[in-house]
């Protein structure tokens, strides 16, 4: 289950179709999810969708995973490289999940 968390949430985020990418994150992500970064808190399948969207407006954007998925009762972390046009980023991603999916998702950020 972990596994495959960690492997859809890479390929989504990585994905620049929209319908596939929409379709990949209903898989682990509840229709509600609450997504907060220290900024803004996004809401539902839609905001993280296009929130996405916007991050792939940079030619050079990917992401990557450091360290496999570490999971401990009903939630896991999630350490990630992302490159950007502006250098690379440093990511810990906290997943609460509810009935397998992702009801929230605390992205932390920081400069490689």
């Amino acid at each position: 289950m972990f596994k495959q968390l960690q492997d859809v949430h890479l390929a989504a985020w990585n994905e620049k179709d929209r319908e596939k990418r929409d379709g990949m994150l209903q898989t682990i992500y509840a229709d509600d999810v609450k997504m907060y970064d220290k900024d803004f808190i996004l809401s539902g399948i839609v905001e993280v969708s296009d929130f996405i969207e916007k991050l792939q407006s940079d030619p050079e954007f990917h992401f990557a995973a450091a360290l496999p998925i570490e999971e401990v009762q009903n939630g896991a972390r999630f350490y990630g490289h992302i490159r950007t046009g502006n250098g690379m980023l440093n990511s810990m991603d906290f997943f609460i999940l509810e009935n397998n999916k992702v009801t929230h998702l605390y992205a932390f950020m920081d400069i490689a």
